[in-house]
C-alpha cells in the first residue's frame, strides 16, 4: 500500500466522531428526571445560556472543567429553580454522557479504514470518566495509540501545552515532521485554532456548511467523514 499522506491522524471526539447532541439530550432528560424536574424546551435552553460562556472561559484557560460542570449545573438550578443539589445533578449528567450516544455515521468506518495504516489519535477537550466511559461503552479505545484528554492534563484545546501532550506520545516516531500530523475537528475555536497555532495541518469537519473563515489558515473542509479518506490516504 502506498504511504499516507498523513501518516498520524488526531481526531476530536465530541461533534466529529461522537453524536454529542444526542448523548447530552439523553443524559440531561434522564439525571433532571432522577431528580423530579421536567426536561422542557425551556430548561434546556437555560442550560445552553448557562454553559455557553463556560465553555468560552474554559478554552481561554480561565476554568478547569471541574468547575465549569459545577457552574454550569449550579446556575441552572438558580435560573430553573430545581430543589436539587447541583453537585448531584453534576454527577448524574457526567455518568449519563458516559452511557448515552453514538458515533456519528461513516465515523467506525473511517476508523476501521485507517486503523493499522495510520497511527490514530484522540485529542478532545472533554471529562475523563466520560471519554473513557465511551471508549469502552462503544469499542473505540482499540483504534487509538495517541490518547489526550483535557481533564487528565490540566489544560484544554487551542493551548499548545495541549497539543504538546500529543506530541510526547509520539516521540517513538523520529521519523515524523509537524506536516504529516493531521487534527480533524469541528470546532473553529479549539481543534483549528489549536492545529493552525501549533504548526499541524488541519482538517475542519464542517457537516453545516458553515462559510469558511478568513482568520484561519485551514488546510482541509469536509462535510462528511469519509471525505478525510481521499486527503488522508
Amino acid at each position: 500500500m502506498p504511504t499516507p499522506r498523513y501518516p498520524v491522524v488526531l481526531f476530536d471526539l465530541d461533534h466529529t466522531l461522537f453524536d454529542f447532541e444526542a448523548s447530552k439530550k439523553l443524559a440531561f432528560a434522564e439525571v433532571l428526571e432522577a431528580h423530579d424536574h421536567d426536561s422542557n424546551d425551556d430548561v434546556v435552553a437555560q442550560f445552553a445560556e448557562v454553559e455557553k460562556p463556560l465553555w468560552a472561559g474554559l478554552e481561554s484557560g480561565d476554568l478547569t472543567l471541574d468547575t465549569l460542570n459545577y457552574a454550569r449545573w449550579s446556575g441552572l438550578v438558580d435560573a430553573a429553580g430545581i430543589a436539587a443539589d447541583p453537585a448531584s445533578l453534576a454527577a448524574g449528567y457526567l455518568a449519563g454522557l458516559g452511557r448515552h450516544g453514538g458515533l456519528f455515521p461513516g465515523a467506525r468506518e473511517v476508523l476501521d479504514a485507517l486503523h493499522r495504516r495510520c497511527t490514530l489519535g484522540l485529542i478532545t477537550n472533554g471529562y475523563a470518566e466520560v471519554q473513557r466511559a465511551r471508549l469502552d461503552n462503544f469499542d473505540l479505545g482499540r483504534y487509538f495509540d495517541v490518547m489526550v484528554i483535557s481533564s487528565e492534563i490540566g489544560v484544554a484545546k487551542p493551548d499548545p501545552r495541549f497539543f504538546d501532550s500529543a506530541m510526547s506520545q509520539l516521540q517513538g516516531r523520529s521519523d515524523l515532521v509537524k506536516e504529516q500530523i493531521l487534527v480533524i475537528g469541528d470546532s473553529l475555536t479549539s481543534d483549528m485554532a489549536g492545529a493552525v497555532g501549533y504548526g499541524l495541518p488541519a482538517c475542519w469537519y464542517n457537516p453545516h456548511g458553515a462559510p469558511r473563515p478568513d482568520h484561519l489558515d485551514i488546510d482541509h473542509t469536509v462535510t462528511t467523514l469519509h471525505e478525510t479518506l481521499d486527503i488522508i490516504l
